[in-house]
């Protein structure tokens, strides 16, 4: 028995749902089964829910996964049952493939089921297909399901379903490189608002699951689920400009009980609009966490601990089959943010599956100009080509802390075609920003450095931050004991560094070649690169540690080389300035409420109101407390 890919006997069409029927017989054994789709699944064996989650992987590397599903079968005939969702349209969390399913059960070894011919399949009467409504452009389709259209089918009644279509595409080779999401109970919601069909309902902090409802109706009628970090005008804040945070569910008469395990949200607050009287049971969020092992930390502070384990929760609630930016409205890996996320999870969690995973990952991007795209895995054309310099920074930094040399090997020819897409564009040995359509000179989210303007000039950052990629790349090799010599390009490059962006005069370095606006991001990235040395280093980091420089300051986002650049100029004279400088950073956030860390110091009101209130990369103070304070298990711990 061979399992093949599958599809319906349908075209394949973007935004689409299949349902899939097969069944075997089994009285003892461990039975396994191997599943791979494109784009999600969600199995039940025997009516009962048993997994959903498709790793996000890219057409030409399928993942597949493993799962015990033992104790999910009873003697005798057991039904299995599979809705598959199509995405087809790319996103930043999905790089489009032909529609499909592929599966395999074997029994102590043996094969009892497998996808092919014989497999009954039909497009979903439950799920609406081709609806086509984006919650954002990065997160894709929402959903609408019509819990009235459900039949027997799960239990083996195939009212409408015929043979599949065998598709000739090669079998997934790759299992999914990091453990299971962990589905959880759903937690309490409380309702604290309702005006007539109208009702509020909030989670008590920043969560994020899989939808979860329980209602009674009198009589059909489509609900509205809106979803959101945001109250504005006493209701969730879900239609942002041309974002739209909400689903649909229509109900029939009597109870309906639902839980989507396609989409993941990430919210505080959770509304419900229904078109007449409404009993509800409950509305809430099944969590679904990676499964992470946490030690007891103190730092023998209570504001440090305090901002510590909010920043930890922050870091978790953006981690799932990858390091994501933010958990509500993007739900995307960036190489820039998940650098940030990685340096922090080595020390929150001991673990390097799961920032092994998201490097590979990375790893497997296919643009044809050697550069990463914006974001893993999508192919959308675009790119932020600072971002894939901060790929080898991390890679180099997860070899570093992980000891493991085996991933820096399998990428390290795709960490080449990086810096050769660099190399090979420099003049006059700096290289300037890459112009035409598709990409974004993208730093931080600050002034000149926000990616606006067109034009070809040079920019400090990005020929700071080659500098350092160089500089890593070459301790990398060393790592793996390879010969490589990269101090005459990066002594090269520095040179020019300082020839082109340093002002005697303000004994600082100017952003970019076209002005004179000055950065503590540039000029922290020329402490770090070398540009800035001895005495010019040492005047610089004093600027950048007073609060009047003049600079334009650096984002929660890039932080990190504020830091690194006054540690590397003196550890112990300003380890304690980054220490109180955290402090004033992130404890107006907690004095606000926050449960998690935000994307700006603006929170909300950031970006049109669409600040995230849970963001990856400002869980930076994980990172900093374990590298400058002594840390301790808590009393009983």
């Amino acid at each position: 028995m061979k399992p093949f890919w599958i599809w319906l006997q349908e075209a394949d069409t973007d935004d689409s749902y299949g349902e899939f029927y097969t069944s075997f017989d089994w009285s003892a054994g461990e039975a396994e089964l191997r599943i791979s789709a494109d784009s999600d699944y969600t199995l039940f064996l025997n009516g009962q829910f048993v997994d959903s989650d498709q790793y996000k992987d890219f057409p030409w590397c399928k993942v597949y996964d493993r799962l015990n599903i033992t104790p999910y079968l009873r003697r005798g005939v057991n039904h299995m049952a599979v809705v598959v969702w199509h995405y087809g349209v790319g996103n930043f969390s999905y790089c489009p493939g032909p529609a499909g399913l592929w599966y395999e059960v074997t029994v102590a070894g043996t094969p009892v089921a497998v996808s092919g011919r014989e497999t009954r399949s039909r497009l979903s009467r439950a799920y609406r297909s081709h609806a086509k409504k984006n919650i954002t452009f990065q997160l894709g389709f929402s959903f609408f399901y019509r819990a009235d259209r459900e039949d027997g089918w799960r239990s083996g009644d195939l009212q409408g379903f015929a043979e599949s279509r065998v598709l000739d595409l090669p079998a997934p080779a790759i299992p999914r490189p990091v453990r299971k999401l962990t589905v959880l109970p759903r937690i309490p919601c409380r309702l604290v608002r309702r005006e007539g069909n109208r009702r509020l309902f909030d989670l008590g902090h920043e969560e994020v699951g899989y939808l979860t409802l329980s209602v009674r109706s009198a009589v059909p009628q489509e609900l509205k689920i809106a979803w959101g970090e945001h109250i504005a005008d006493g209701w969730v804040r879900y239609r942002i400009g041309d974002r739209d945070f909400s689903a649909g569910v229509f109900v029939g008469a009597g109870t309906t009980q639902y839980s989507n395990c396609f989409r993941r949200l990430g919210a505080r607050y959770l509304e419900l609009i229904s078109e007449a009287e409404l009993e509800v049971e409950y509305l809430s969020l099944l969590p679904c966490p990676y499964p992470l092992q946490k030690a007891p930390v103190s730092f023998g502070d209570a504001q440090t601990d305090r901002i510590y384990a909010v920043a930890v929760r922050t870091l978790e609630l953006c981690m799932h089959d990858h390091y994501e930016d933010c958990p509500w409205r993007e739900q995307a890996m960036y190489a820039m943010d998940s650098r940030n996320q990685m340096l922090c999870g080595y020390y929150a969690f001991r673990e390097f599956a799961f920032p092994r995973a998201c490097l590979w990952l990375m790893g497997q991007d296919r643009r044809a100009d050697g550069l990463l795209s914006i974001c893993t895995p999508e192919n959308l054309g675009n790119a932020i080509p600072s971002f894939s310099l901060h790929y080898i920074l991390a890679l180099y930094e997860y070899t570093l802390h992980s000891g493991d040399l085996t991933l820096a090997r399998e990428v390290l020819p795709r960490a080449e075609t990086i810096l050769a897409a660099y190399l090979c564009r420099m003049k006059d040995s700096l290289v300037p920003t890459f112009t035409g359509a598709g990409y974004w000179n993208f730093y931080e989210w600050r002034d000149e450095l926000d990616g606006k303007g067109s034009g070809e000039r040079f920019d400090a950052v990005l020929n700071c931050l080659l500098s350092l990629a160089l500089d890593r790349m070459q301790r990398l090799c060393a790592l793996l004991q390879i010969d490589r010599d990269e101090q005459p390009r990066i002594a090269s490059l520095n040179r020019r560094i300082a020839e082109m962006f340093y002002v005697p005069e303000k004994n600082r370095f100017r952003n970019r070649s076209d002005s004179y606006g000055y950065s503590e991001l540039a000029n922290a990235l020329a402490v770090l690169c070398g540009a800035a040395a001895g005495s010019i280093a040492r005047d610089i980091a004093g600027q950048l540690a007073s609060d009047s420089n003049g600079m334009t300051p650096v984002s929660l986002s890039m932080t990190c080389f504020l830091y690194d650049a006054l540690l590397q100029v003196d550890r112990a004279a300003y380890r304690d300035y980054v220490l109180e400088d955290i402090r004033r950073t992130y404890q107006p956030m907690l004095d606000a409420g926050a449960t998690s860390f935000w994307e700006t110091e603006l929170g909300e009101a950031d970006f049109h109101n669409a600040g995230s209130l849970c963001h990856g990369w400002s869980a930076m103070p994980v990172y900093y407390y374990h590298t400058l304070l002594p840390a301790t298990a808590p009393d009983g711990e």
